[in-house]
C-alpha cells in the first residue's frame, strides 16, 4: 500500500523527462581544477620577472645591500659612512663634532677631513682627487680610495647600475651553469619572483658552503639571487683581489722570548739610577715618564738619558708608562677629539724616535665607561703606528668588574685585538680606603680574576701586574665609633721595618 506522507523516506522523486543527472560525477572532476588553480596562484609570482632595483645598487660579495648606498660622481665611486660601517669596517670612527674619519688598518691609520682634498695616512698628508662627499644629508667617502687599504677589489657594472665590493678575506667559488635555461630568483623558492634568465654555460660566485637545495649566488653582471643548487656546477676557488706589494720594510719589534719580566719603575722624583740594585732576570722597564697634563693634550716628559743609557748598559727594553694622570676630565676630553687622540700619538711618536724606545705601555685609568669606546679607538690608532716605528703596544687593565669608573670602560678583547699585550693589574682587592680591611691580592681573587679576563684576552698576550706592596690595616675606636685606616708598605719596607 503506497504512503500518503509527503516526507515519507521511501518515496523518491521521479526523474524529470529530458533531464541527465550528472550531480554525483560532477564533484570528483571539480576537485582536480581547485587543487590545480591552488597550485597556481602559489606559483603565479613565480612565473613573473622583478626589477633589480632603481639607482645605484651596492652589492657586497653575493649580498645586495640596496639602492643609496654608494653614489657615482666624476667618475669616482663613494660609499656612505654608516654603510662602510656596517658591512665592510665596523672599525670606522666618525667624528661628527671635528668632521673627521678614521679608518685603522693592521698597518695604517687614516685620517680624512671633510672640508679638504688632504687626507693623511700615518700622520703623512696624502692628496685627494676628491674629498668627502655630501648629498646634504647623508656624508659619503671616496671608496676606490680607501680599497687598497682594506684590501678591496671595487667594480661597476653599468649594464645592471650595480656597484660590487669584494674582500680578499672572502672565501668564494666559481661555478658554471649546467641547464638549458634557469631562473635567477630573489629568493629560494620557485614562487619567488625571478630577476634575470641565465642559460648554460653562464659563469656565477658563490660564498658559503650552504648544502641547502638553493645556493646564493652573484651574476657576471653583479646580480645576486637564489639558483636551485642542481642547475649549478662547481668550477673552483674564485680569484682573490690582489694585495698591493708593500714597498717599506718595517723594523722588527724586539720581543724577548717567555716569560716576559717587566717592572713598572716610578721615575716620578727622577731617582738617580746609581741607587737602583740589579734585578735578576728582568727584561723590561716601564719608567713613569709620560703623563697627560692638560684638557688641549699637553703631555709631560720625565724621560732622561742617564736612565736611557743605565738600561741599555743593563740590556733591558725600555717600554715607558704612558698615562692620562688619573684624571677623569682629562681622559675625556682627549680620547673624545679626533684632533687632540692625533697630538698625543704625535708626541708619543715623537718622544720614541728621541729616545729610541722599544715600546710603550698605557695606563689611562679613571675614566667613566661612557668613553671606553673612546679609548679603544685611541689604542687602535696607535697600535699600526708603532708597528711602523718597531713599537710594541702593552696596555694595562684593571681587574673585570662593574665599577664604572676604574673598571668597566675596559673592552678587553678589542684592546687585545690590537695591541701586542694587555698587562692585568691584579692588585688592590682591598684597595687603601676600603671599608673592609683585606689583601691586596690574594690568591683565590687573583686566580678568579685570570679566568675571567682570560675569556677575552688570548694568552700569550697576557701579563700578570704582581704588586709588591701590601696594606697594614689599624682599626681605631674613639667614643664608641670605630674607623677603619691602612697604610701601604714596600717590600723594603716589610723587610726592614
Amino acid at each position: 500500500m503506497e504512503s500518503s506522507n509527503p516526507g515519507s523516506p521511501d518515496l523518491k522523486p521521479a526523474p524529470q523527462p529530458g533531464r541527465k543527472r550528472t550531480g554525483i560525477k560532477f564533484l570528483p572532476a571539480v576537485l582536480p581544477l581547485i587543487a590545480a588553480a591552488a597550485v597556481l596562484l602559489y606559483l603565479a609570482p613565480g612565473f613573473f620577472s622583478t626589477p633589480w632595483g632603481e639607482g645605484t645598487i651596492l652589492v657586497v660579495g653575493c649580498e645586495k645591500i640596496g639602492a643609496g648606498k654608494v653614489m657615482l660622481a666624476n667618475e669616482q665611486i663613494f660609499i656612505d659612512v654608516e654603510t662602510l660601517q656596517l658591512h665592510i669596517d665596523p672599525h670606522l670612527f666618525w667624528d661628527e663634532a671635528e668632521q673627521t674619519a678614521v679608518i685603522t688598518t693592521a698597518d695604517r691609520v687614516i685620517h680624512m677631513y671633510s672640508d679638504k682634498l688632504t687626507a693623511e695616512v700615518n700622520l703623512r698628508p696624502v692628496e685627494l682627487r676628491f674629498p668627502l662627499h655630501s648629498d646634504g644629508k647623508t656624508l659619503f667617502l671616496p671608496l676606490l680610495f680607501l680599497a687598497d687599504f682594506y684590501d678591496l677589489a671595487v667594480n661597476y657594472h653599468p649594464e645592471t647600475g650595480t656597484v660590487v665590493v669584494d674582500r680578499a678575506d672572502a672565501p668564494a667559488f666559481r661555478a658554471s651553469i649546467v641547464s638549458r635555461s634557469v631562473r635567477l630568483r630573489e629568493g629560494p623558492g620557485l614562487n619567488r619572483s625571478y630577476l634575470a634568465l641565465l642559460k648554460e654555460g653562464d659563469l656565477v660566485r658563490i660564498e658559503g658552503t650552504d648544502e641547502g637545495r638553493w645556493v646564493l649566488v652573484r651574476t657576471a653582471s653583479g646580480m645576486t639571487g637564489y639558483l636551485p643548487r642542481k642547475s649549478i656546477l662547481l668550477q673552483g676557488p674564485y680569484p682573490l683581489p690582489e694585495k698591493p706589494a708593500r714597498e717599506e720594510e718595517r723594523p722588527a719589534k724586539k720581543i724577548p722570548p717567555p716569560p716576559l719580566v717587566m717592572t713598572w719603575e716610578d721615575a716620578y722624583s727622577k731617582p738617580s739610577v746609581d741607587t737602583i740594585p740589579m734585578m735578576p732576570s728582568l727584561q723590561i722597564v716601564s719608567p713613569t715618564w709620560f703623563d697627560l697634563l692638560d684638557r688641549e693634550g699637553n703631555m709631560s716628559n720625565l724621560a732622561t738619558p742617564a736612565y736611557i743609557n743605565w738600561a741599555r748598559q743593563r740590556g733591558y727594553l725600555i717600554w715607558p708608562r704612558v698615562t692620562n694622570s688619573f684624571d677623569r676630565e682629562i681622559a675625556a676630553a682627549v680620547l673624545s677629539s679626533s684632533a687632540l687622540r692625533r697630538k698625543v700619538i704625535n708626541q708619543l711618536l715623537i718622544y720614541a724616535r728621541l729616545y729610541k724606545l722599544d715600546g710603550l705601555n698605557l695606563d689611562f685609568e679613571n675614566f667613566h665607561y661612557t668613553y671606553g669606546h673612546h679609548y679603544t679607538q685611541f689604542v687602535r690608532e696607535l697600535a699600526p703606528l708603532c708597528a711602523e716605528e718597531g713599537l710594541v703596544l702593552s696596555v694595562a687593565v684593571s681587574m673585570v668588574s662593574e665599577e664604572p669608573y676604574w673598571s668597566k670602560g675596559y673592552d678587553r678583547g678589542a684592546l687585545a685585538e690590537a695591541a701586542d699585550y694587555i698587562a692585568l693589574m691584579a692588585y688592590d682587592e682591598h684597595w687603601g680606603s676600603s671599608p673592609v680591611a683585606g689583601s691586596v691580592a690574594s690568591l683565590p681573587w687573583v686566580e678568579q680574576g685570570i679566568q675571567r679576563v682570560l675569556e677575552e684576552v688570548p694568552a700569550h698576550k697576557l701579563i700578570l701586574g704582581v704588586p709588591f706592596y701590601t696594606r697594614v690595616w689599624q682599626l681605631a675606636s674613639a667614643g664608641g665609633d670605630e674607623s677603619l685606616f691602612s697604610k701601604a708598605f714596600s717590600m723594603k719596607h716589610c723587610r726592614n721595618p
